[in-house]
């Protein structure tokens, strides 16, 4: 099953559009769990500075429609965990 992902970087403004292959029952698992495949896919085909580590501060999901929208920060391991190197996130996941 092929899933999009709008990532909104709240630093910096950038934002990407992506969508990648999970489980066909992947909106069937907790919300948290749908985030981590997101991230999981990002850390293999998007960043290329080494690993990202996220924080959740907020993610929900609507099982009718299938989405899920999560807030959070990111950061790339190694890096200091702090103001500086924390990026804020949002991000939406749904079925393509």
């Amino acid at each position: 099953m092929r899933y999009q992902v709008r990532m909104l970087d709240s630093k910096t403004g950038a934002e990407g559009s992506y969508s990648f292959e999970h489980r066909e029952d992947l909106m069937q698992r907790p919300a948290d769990d749908v985030v981590s495949a997101f991230f999981d896919y990002a850390d293999r085909e998007i960043f290329n500075r080494g690993h990202v580590n996220y924080e959740l501060n907020g993610v929900i999901k609507n099982k009718k429609q299938g989405t899920v929208v999560a807030i959070g920060q990111m950061y790339m391991e190694g890096d200091r965990h702090d103001d500086d190197n924390l990026s804020p996130f949002t991000i939406f996941i749904s079925k393509a």
